[in-house]
Parts: C-alpha cells; structure tokens; sequence
C-alpha cells in the first residue's frame, strides 16, 4: 500500500454500481501544497492501471465500475502527483498523464461514516463491499464548495478515511520536500499529509482515524512508521488444488479462495488452510483527529 507497492484488490464477490453518484465535495480550488510537483485528479487512463495492476497482483479482482464510482463520490481524494515538464518513456501510468508530465505517486482514500468504518476495522464490512451511495458521508448542508458545511448540532458527520490505495511509481526520480527539518518525505507520508490538509477544511466533518489494508511488507512497514496498529483482521489468499487427477482422469484446475480471520479468533487459520498460502493482507488503523494523524 505504499512506496511501490500498490494495495489489494481483493474483496468478496459484489455487484457493480448501476449508477455513478454524485461527488459528495465540490472540487478544492485551493492551490496545491507542492507547487513544484503539483496534486491533480486522477486521470481515468491512471486508475484504470492501477486497477489492472491490482486485478494482476490480486486474485480476486475489484469490480472497476465500484472503484470509478468512489473516485467519482469524493475526487478530492483520488489524487495524483505530478512532475511537470517530463516526458515518460517507460509506459504504465507514468505514461498515462500525457506528454509533459509524469505522474509520480498516487494515492486514493475513502471517506466513509463512522459506524461502516468500524465495522470495515473488524472485517465485518469486506473493503470491495464499500458502496459510496449510502457509506459515504452526504456533503454539508451549505450544499456548495468544500469547507461551507453548515456547522451547528446534527450537521457534523463522525468519518474514518481509509486509505484504498498509495503507491510511489518507480522510476519517477524525484525527492518529496518537506520534512520538518528541511528534508525529504516519503511518498506515503506526503500523500497523507495531502489529504489531512484537504479534509482539515470540511467543517462537516469530524474524522475519527485513518485505516489501510496492508499486504507487502514495505507497506506494513510505512504505516508503523506513521503509527498504525493491527485491528486483528486478516485475510488470507489461499490456493487449493492443481496437480492432481479428478476421478476421471484430468488434472484438477486450482482455485484461489480467501480464509478470514477476524479480531479475537482463538484458531490461527493458517494452521487450517488445506492449500498454499500465496497472500496475507491486514488491517490497520491510527485513531486520532485532525490535524494530528499524521
């Protein structure tokens, strides 16, 4: 989930959204913090390779149409960073934002209400189940430009974001500035920092932590830097079968299943799994309020 590692596309089985919602944020019309290497929307030609690298890395594959409809729920939180003024030969999503700019990192979050965060915590809400439609939280009642929400009792909304998606692009060659002793950031870090500093201006919201699924060890690394703890949920990508003859004499086709394990389980699953464990994802979280969460 971070530095060159993207997140998992796993999920159960879920139907597509038949409709694309409407943004639950006006667009920020405040400058980037980085004016060098600027923050901009997700460009459709990027996150339909992010998608095909995860459908690629994960076996079970995220329906493109549920990502496209977060994206579009909340676009101020799907967010590329740009270097400008270089031209990308490599292909991939570096290639993707067009001739004169690379896109160097990328980072997706998901605002979503309070009580379906937690449950999504403890593995009660799988993360591919997540439907922007009613899990998202409704723009304030000002009903314009992010930061107008009305504020006054009833119109604050509890909010977890949960981190979807972070992922610095090899090959982009560029130091992230802005360490608090003149240094350099780390990709997950600066992006982080991105979406504290827009979601800070929502006044009808009140964010209660930050999650990410993590999957590699660089990412369980990065997001125990920034103070993340394990919630105890898990997910295991399991294949069974494959290499041995069905009773009528063909080789068996394997199958990749997920095993769950859930916060307070007493069996460990991987004691039980009848097959090759090929992938483990977890669960993490930060509790705290803005602007202390990263």
């Amino acid at each position: 989930m971070t530095g060159t590692q993207p997140p998992p596309g796993h999920q159960s089985q879920s139907q597509s959204q038949s409709q694309t919602p409407p943004p639950t944020t006006a667009p920020i019309t405040s400058p980037p913090s980085c004016r060098a290497h600027p923050w901009h929307p997700i460009p459709d030609a990027v996150l339909r390779s992010v998608y095909a690298s995860d459908q690629a890395m994960y076996p079970v594959a995220l329906p493109y149409a549920r990502l496209r409809a977060w994206v579009d729920a909340c676009p101020d939180l799907a967010l590329c960073f740009f270097s400008p003024g270089q031209e990308s030969d490599s292909g991939g999503p570096a290639a993707a934002a067009g001739a004169g700019a690379q896109v160097a990192g990328v980072v997706i979050v998901l605002p979503i209400r309070k009580g379906y965060w937690e449950d999504l915590l403890r593995g009660r809400l799988k993360e591919a189940d997540i439907d922007s439609r009613t899990m998202f939280p409704e723009n304030g009642g000002g009903g314009g430009t992010i930061g107008q929400g009305e504020e006054g009792p009833g119109k604050v909304e509890e909010v977890g974001l949960h981190v979807y998606h972070v992922e610095r692009y090899d090959g982009s060659g560029l130091d992230f500035p802005g360490g608090e002793t003149g240094g350099r950031l780390r990709f997950a870090e600066l992006a982080l920092r991105e979406v504290v500093r827009r979601v800070q201006v929502r006044r009808d919201w009140r964010v209660v932590g930050i999650s990410a699924i993590t999957a590699t060890p660089a990412g369980k690394r990065a997001f125990e830097r920034l103070g993340f703890v394990l919630t105890g949920y898990r997910e295991l990508f399991v294949v069974e079968g494959g290499g041995e003859e069905s009773a009528n004499g063909q080789d068996q086709v394997p199958q990749t299943r997920m095993v769950f394990q859930y916060p307070n389980d007493d069996e460990n699953p991987v004691l039980a799994v009848d097959g090759a464990v090929i992938s483990v994802t977890e669960m993490t979280v930060k509790y705290g309020n803005l602007p202390d969460l990263v």
